[in-house]
């Protein structure tokens, strides 16, 4: 191939490649206030209360927001918690819509991370030479889905570590 014909490929390549336009997802931030200290992964806590916040950019008038949906699936018991979250629980935070939710035991909004229901529970006398320590009892993936007015929609998701016996 010429030179001349190689320079008007590549040049013809940069135009096609330039009118690409490459849209990056909204950056979705999750965090709780529990943090593992070995690598400063956020994480819930089954025995104590657990405050998790995500956050998401989106149009700073909240009419543009139509909906809100938090998906909770536990991996050690394969059930799935959905919450439809109100738009009056959104707080707009340094250009960014924040919202915090507050987990408790017992509670609907706690990740299921329980037996299934076709599994009874045993009772087991132990006789401990220490205090229990932090235990990994299974993960739960939080997923938030925010449609707009205008039909379109977006996504973010956090893998959070659940342990029992948090100090």
């Amino acid at each position: 191939m010429k030179p001349l014909a190689l320079l008007a490929l590549l040049a013809g390549l940069v135009i096609t490649l330039s009118s690409c336009v490459i849209v990056a997802p909204p950056a979705f931030r999750f965090d709780s206030n529990w943090q593992r200290t070995t690598d400063g992964a956020w994480v819930f806590c089954s025995n104590r209360y657990t405050v998790m916040r995500y956050s998401f950019p989106g149009p700073a008038d909240i009419s543009w927001i139509h909906s809100v949906t938090e998906v909770y699936h536990g991996y050690a018991s394969s059930n799935t918690v959905r919450w439809d979250r109100p738009r009056t629980h959104l707080t707009r935070v340094a250009g960014r819509w924040e919202v915090t939710v507050l987990i408790r035991d017992g509670s609907r909004m706690l990740v299921p991370q329980h037996l299934p229901p076709d599994v009874e529970q045993q009772t087991i006398v132990v006789t401990p030479i220490a205090p229990p320590f932090p235990a990994l009892v299974g993960t739960t993936m939080v997923t938030v889905m925010v449609k707009m007015t205008d039909g379109r929609s977006i996504s973010g998701s956090y893998p959070f570590d659940v342990y029992a016996h948090c100090p």
